[in-house]
């Protein structure tokens, strides 16, 4: 499984198009905000790592900062959810909806007993053709 750093860099450069202008006017608005992207960072990525780590078929990467790949993206998506609402932002209905997914899925990695990491159980179908016998014979009666 691939593991991403997920850092205030990483989501500076994924940041939407749509939201870098209005951001980078907030923080020389508020200098006192400079720090708050990386909190924002931090406790998402916490609150995910937290329902990772609550699967007990899941190996976890001993860096904090990082995410599985495939929660990448929902990660990201509560990110810019939360920080649009600090600025002030207005949030239209597919932000909304994108939130609401990710934290769906969220709220499912801290239910979930299922393998995240495929490389931890082999390949699919996990049958094994070495058990079947050498010879068959048919019974005839």
């Amino acid at each position: 499984m691939t593991w991403v750093d997920l850092t205030e860099a990483f989501v500076l450069a994924a940041m939407p198009t749509e939201i870098r202008p209005a951001y980078d006017a907030w923080i020389v608005s508020n200098p006192a905000k400079a720090d708050r992207l990386g909190e924002i960072v931090a406790s998402v990525v916490a609150d995910f790592r937290t329902g990772l780590a609550a699967n007990p078929t899941m190996v976890m990467d001993d860096e904090t900062d990082t995410l599985p790949e495939r929660c990448v993206q929902h990660a990201l998506t509560a990110v810019f959810y939360h920080l649009t609402l600090e600025m002030g932002l207005s949030v239209n209905m597919s932000a909304q909806t994108a939130f609401i997914n990710a934290e769906t899925y969220l709220r499912g990695l801290y239910t979930s007993d299922a393998v995240v990491d495929r490389a931890s159980i082999g390949d699919s179908p996990s049958y094994n053709p070495d058990v079947e016998r050498a010879a068959r014979s048919l019974a005839l009666a």
